[in-house]
């Protein structure tokens, strides 16, 4: 054991006191403001991250380095999305066609900046962002909006030695862009349609030459995509040229929903003259409805029991899509519960019907709500078409060689297995075809619809009793 004298010890005790008394300065140093340490370590990280602010790329763009929204000249060819209706068979040409599109894109591009609306434009792969962070939806609810709109622009070059025009679509944003009904943010993505319409007396559809999209952006009401697309039309045809800008919403659990579209010729936009000028404007979009089939059904709520019941009677009259009218249809109905913030709660369904459109459930679908949640809860009523459902003779061929032999099964997967449906007739994880969305209808207390409104506002108010009524799924 070490011996010390007195004098030790004292030296031996300052020292430690004079090293806790460094290390608590140089904490209160480093944490506290005022001293010099401490501005030359903030300033420092001020620094760094202004500097990280204004190389970094726009808010919801996925590239880091930031996007190149305004210098088409420089950039070429590889950040454009070029999509040709026609092939080009001899390379003389195809050096030409490079040319004639570096030109329109710096013509584009160029005249853009001078324009203070449309002061930017994109390339097909620069990564869309959104314009503002995502707001609270209930606060949107209050504020007074304006109708959604679309801002495009375009331009055409012609070349009086060839036969084929190029057409640049410059898609800019998205404006106001409604919400969802049952209470969550949108995810818009633009679609772009390039049509020819020619008159004729049997009123035949008009023709698609090009189909273009957006990428979608997550939680956005005022979307920036800055993206633009080039493609090839004929000369002789641009007067009966129309563009269709489709807003759609990738919604994750109906599929892509329509907010609006809107529509213009090339001929309205000025571009079939001999020297066209860039063409651009801001339209606002047309919400349209289509009534998919009527739905009879019960609500009623029990407070004791904490339990809202949807008694589902029938749907009459289903209508699908029109290229797809002749096609069997095989109806089932799937009701989501969604939170105040539009996060999934739960989900149930019913059986599936099949090959009718007008379907008979007569099923009860029942969901645990607590009294305080039942105000801000909100229900979406969906309409399903199963894409794959078995012959009942198949079906039962099939349980007569599951119970002859069910290892055989299992082992070589035959008997009519290898299109990915299981005994029960639903889908496997191979040969697998998602169902498609027909309709739905939304109910809550600050939903869109005033007769879904007013039906679940009634339940609300008078407990124990049911309350039926029908409803039209769009």
């Amino acid at each position: 054991m070490l011996y010390l004298d007195p004098w030790n010890k004292v030296m031996v005790m300052a020292g430690a006191a004079a090293a806790v008394a460094i290390t608590i300065l140089m904490v209160v140093c480093f944490v506290g403001e005022g001293c010099l340490v401490y501005e030359v370590i903030t300033n420092s990280k001020k620094k760094k991250d202004q500097a990280r602010r204004l190389s970094g790329a726009l808010y919801g763009a996925a590239d880091k380095n930031g996007a190149n929204l305004t210098n088409y000249a420089a950039c070429g060819r590889r950040d454009v999305r070029h999509i040709p209706t026609r092939q080009q068979s001899v390379a003389s040409a195809h050096s030409l066609n490079e040319k004639v599109e570096r030109s329109l894109l710096s013509r584009l591009s160029s005249r853009s900046r001078t324009d203070s609306t449309y002061s930017s434009m994109s390339s097909g792969r620069t990564s869309p962002s959104s314009s503002c962070p995502p707001e609270d939806i209930h606060s949107r609810d209050k504020l007074p909006s304006s109708p959604p709109a679309v801002a495009f622009s375009l331009l055409a070059s012609i070349s009086p030695d060839s036969s084929v025009a190029k057409l640049a679509i410059a898609v800019e944003s998205a404006t106001d862009l409604p919400a969802r009904d049952y209470g969550a943010h949108c995810d818009p993505w633009v679609s772009v349609t390039v049509l020819s319409e020619r008159r004729s007396l049997r009123r035949r559809p008009p023709t698609p030459l090009a189909v273009f999209r957006t990428k979608a952006i997550r939680r956005a009401h005022n979307p920036l995509f800055s993206q633009t697309f080039v493609t090839d039309i004929q000369r002789e045809e641009m007067k009966n040229i129309c563009l269709l800008m489709t807003v759609m919403d990738q919604d994750r659990y109906c599929g892509p929903v329509e907010v609006g579209h809107t529509s213009i010729t090339l001929k309205d936009a000025k571009q079939t003259v001999a020297a066209p000028e860039k063409f651009a404007t801001t339209q606002f979009i047309k919400q349209t409805t289509k009534a998919c089939g009527e739905l009879l059904f019960g609500l009623s709520y029990l407070p004791t029991a904490q339990r809202l019941s949807f008694s589902l009677i029938k749907i009459t009259n289903i209508k699908g899509e029109k290229k797809k009218e002749e096609e069997i249809i095989n109806p089932y109905l799937r009701i989501m519960m969604f939170s105040q913030s539009g996060r999934l709660v739960k989900k149930k369904k019913t059986t599936v019907k099949v090959n009718t459109k007008d379907p008979v459930f007569n099923e009860t679908l029942n969901f645990e709500v607590a009294p305080g949640q039942l105000d801000n809860s909100r229900f979406l009523v969906t309409l399903w078409n199963r894409r794959q459902v078995m012959d009942m003779t198949i079906m039962e061929d099939m349980k007569d060689a599951v119970n002859h032999d069910s290892s055989d099964q299992e082992g070589n997967g035959q008997a009519g297995y290898s299109s990915g449906i299981d005994r029960a007739g639903r889908r496997g994880s191979q040969g697998k075809q998602k169902d498609d969305c027909i309709g739905r209808i939304a109910l809550g207390n600050a939903v869109a619809g005033d007769k879904e409104r007013d039906h679940y506002r009634s339940v609300c108010g008078t407990p124990r009793q049911v309350f039926s009524m029908w409803h039209t799924m769009g």
